[in-house]
C-alpha cells in the first residue's frame, strides 16, 4: 500500500507534465504555421534579368537582340503584381513607314534600342522552393530615337517626318507570362517567357513580341505592417 500511495502522485505528476508538453508542442506547431503564412504574405521583391527580346518590323523578319531589365513585385500567398522595364540593344535595325508629309513615300528608319514597360498580375498555383507562375498584363513598347533616311525637300518637311516617326514608334500591348522560380531563403533564381500582342497598323514594329529572360530576385521584406498583441 505504501508503494501504491507513492506511485499514484508520481503518475499524476507525470501525466500533468506530459499534457503540458503536448500543449506546448501544439502551440509551437501552430506558431510555425502562422509564421509560414505570414512569410508568404505581401512581400516586396526586387529583381534583375537578362535575355533576349524578339521583334519584327516591316523591313525585317523576326529578330532577337540582347535585353536587360529590372522589376519590382509585391506577392502574397497565391498572387501578386509585377512592374518592370526592359531595354533591348540592337544595331542598325531597319523599319519603314508611309510618310504622309512627304507625299506618301515609304520612309526608311533605323534604330538601335527598344524599351519595354510592363505591368503584370501574377498567380502562383504551387508554393515551395520550386514555384511555377503565370501572369497576364499590359504595357508599352517603344523604339528609342529612330533615325530617318531618304531625302527631304526642306527642314520643315524633315521636322514633320521626324514627328510622325516618333508617333509611330510606341505601341501598347497585352501580354501573357509564364515562368518558374527556385527560392532559397530571401533569394529566387527565375526564368520566364512573355508574349505580347501585335501593334496597330502603321507602327514601326509589327507582329507579336517575345521576351525570354532569366535572372535573380530577392525579398525586400514585408509590404505591410504586422499588428502584434493579443497573444496572436
Amino acid at each position: 500500500m505504501r508503494i501504491l500511495s507513492r506511485a499514484i502522485p508520481l503518475l499524476a505528476l507525470t501525466a500533468v507534465a506530459a499534457a503540458n508538453s503536448v500543449q506546448a508542442q501544439a502551440a509551437s506547431s501552430k506558431s510555425a504555421d502562422v509564421a509560414q503564412i505570414r512569410d508568404n504574405r505581401f512581400k516586396w521583391f526586387f529583381g534583375a534579368q537578362a535575355g533576349a527580346m524578339v521583334f519584327e518590323t516591316s523591313a525585317q523578319s523576326q529578330t532577337g537582340v540582347p535585353a536587360f531589365g529590372a522589376h519590382i513585385a509585391v506577392v502574397n500567398r497565391r498572387g501578386g503584381l509585377m512592374l518592370g522595364v526592359d531595354e533591348a540593344f540592337g544595331s542598325d535595325e531597319s523599319a519603314s513607314f508611309v510618310d504622309a508629309g512627304a507625299g506618301g513615300i515609304n520612309r526608311p528608319v533605323t534604330f538601335d534600342r527598344l524599351r519595354r514597360y510592363s505591368f503584370n498580375m501574377t498567380g502562383y498555383p504551387v508554393r515551395g522552393k520550386l514555384e511555377p507562375y503565370l501572369g497576364v498584363g499590359f504595357g508599352m513598347l517603344q523604339v528609342i530615337n529612330p533615325q530617318l533616311g531618304g531625302v527631304f525637300t526642306s527642314p520643315t518637311q524633315a521636322a514633320l517626318s521626324a514627328d510622325e516617326a516618333d508617333q509611330r514608334s510606341a505601341t501598347g500591348f497585352m501580354s501573357f507570362l509564364a515562368g518558374v522560380q527556385f527560392r532559397v531563403g530571401r533569394y529566387a533564381a527565375f526564368g520566364q517567357y512573355q508574349i505580347s500582342s501585335s501593334p496597330s497598323a502603321g507602327n514601326l514594329l509589327r507582329g507579336s513580341g517575345h521576351l525570354i529572360m532569366g535572372g535573380l530576385r530577392f525579398s525586400l521584406g514585408s509590404a505591410r505592417e504586422t499588428v502584434k498583441g493579443g497573444g496572436y
